[in-house]
């Protein structure tokens, strides 16, 4: 039987009686949704940090953007990419392949270990490092050191991939002991519901367009991603009446994305109308501009205990 069709089995099995009726949500809650609960109610700021990076001369999902990025940031949530290589191993990759942050070449899944290990990391500034592609427990050891959380993309190529790939995340994060600071992303309902199931030790990063999207979750282990494209206050403040934080992505490679928006004319103050509008998470490519908008809130959510 192929991986795919035993993550279809995985992902059916999950998931059963998500027609209908949904399931019964478990009551109990991971230990870092408390430590949410405090930023909000506190008000408190969250900055993620997409792929890690708070400057040009970080590779991406590197163990020098994990390090820089969790001192500079206090609490910093550090936004990372699993990949799978063809001996099993997770390492930190966003594309399929070795090609555009690497000296290698080739897709992840068709490298070994040593051969991705072999590779040399290029910063988006053109610099390259003479340091390889971290794994994922590298990755999460690094980010502990430095005090920050791993969001951890499960990146949608189908959802039975991406719940194949969430047990192979969730068994490194367990064998790291790293649950209790750790997210793990999802983009639809029934990945979130597949996942949740998987590890309700952990905290889920569920996209929602409504409160509805809730059914069948534990409210207390979801932090809602709403979006990159639009303000949506109402569904905030519907989504923080039932004690579910709420993130938006300013993030983003287009010239419209709200990072390179608010930048133009030199004022980010943008960023404080988000907070104010109700999301506990913002997700950025510019986390240090959030952090000089934001920084008294930033400091509230260090009082908060993870």
């Amino acid at each position: 039987m192929t991986r795919l069709s035993l993550a279809t089995l995985l992902l059916a099995s999950t998931v059963a009686g998500c027609a209908g009726a949904p399931p019964v949500a478990p009551t109990s809650a991971p230990r870092m949704a408390a430590y949410f609960d405090c930023v909000r109610e506190r008000g408190g700021i969250a900055i993620s940090a997409h792929r890690a990076q708070s400057g040009e001369d970080q590779p991406e999902n590197s163990l020098q953007a994990i390090e820089a990025t969790g001192r500079a940031i206090p609490g910093a949530i550090l936004e990372m990419d699993a990949a799978l290589t063809r001996d099993g191993v997770l390492v930190m990759m966003h594309d399929d392949s070795l090609d555009r942050t690497t000296t290698g070449r080739g897709l992840v899944a068709d490298r070994t270990l040593a051969e991705v290990k072999a590779a040399r990391l290029r910063a988006p500034d053109g610099t390259l490092t003479g340091a390889a592609p971290p794994t994922l427990d590298e990755a999460l050891a690094a980010a502990g050191r430095v005090g920050a959380i791993a969001s951890i993309d499960l990146k949608p190529s189908s959802e039975a991939a991406t719940v194949a790939l969430a047990r192979q995340v969730v068994d490194q994060v367990r064998r790291s002991g790293a649950a209790d600071r750790v997210i793990l992303i999802t983009y639809s309902a029934e990945a979130a519901r597949a996942v949740s199931a998987m590890a309700p030790e952990m905290m889920i990063s569920a996209g929602l367009d409504d409160v509805a999207g809730l059914e069948g979750l534990n409210p207390a282990q979801i932090l809602a991603w709403t979006g990159t494209r639009e303000a949506r206050p109402a569904l905030w403040r519907a989504l923080g009446a039932r004690d579910v934080e709420v993130q938006f992505g300013t993030l983003g490679g287009s010239d419209r994305s709200w990072d390179r928006v608010y930048a133009a004319d030199g004022d980010v103050s943008e960023y404080r109308a988000l907070f104010d509008q109700g999301v506990t998470v913002i997700a950025t490519d510019t986390p240090l501009a959030v952090k000089g908008v934001l920084g008294a809130e930033l400091t509230a959510a260090q009082g908060c205990r993870r």
